[in-house]
């Protein structure tokens, strides 16, 4: 395959994005504006923002670190929502729905953005 798409090219690009701060840190800000977007509409959106923001990162443990750093904004992009909402009383005393949807976009965030590892 010698196509624009190919493994190769794809890797070559990434490179050069995670060598150039200005464009890594778009690219960045890019994939936080689209996991959170696809967050809106299914739970997947984690780990596909976890792997967005990682893939732009120049190590595996920065990916990581921005990977879970998405997963705490998500989180704390819901209980901003549940807060004008008037539900953040509400939502902190319920326990098990509390653990879960607090896990959930850092584990998510977390598995997506162990695409970082894979070359």
């Amino acid at each position: 395959m010698t196509g624009a798409s190919s493994p190769a090219a794809v890797g070559a690009y990434l490179d050069a994005l995670r060598t150039a701060p200005r464009r890594r840190r778009l690219a960045t800000a890019g994939a936080i504006v689209a996991g959170l977007t696809v967050v809106l509409f299914h739970w997947l959106g984690f780990v596909l923002g976890g792997a967005l923001v990682a893939l732009a990162q120049p190590s595996l443990r920065r990916g990581l670190a921005a990977g879970l750093a998405f997963g705490v904004l998500a989180w704390l992009a819901f209980t901003l929502w549940l807060a004008l909402m008037g539900d953040l009383a509400l939502y902190v005393g319920m326990g098990q729905v509390l653990a879960v949807s607090t896990v959930l976009p850092l584990a998510g965030s977390l598995l997506g953005a162990l695409a970082r590892g894979v070359r």
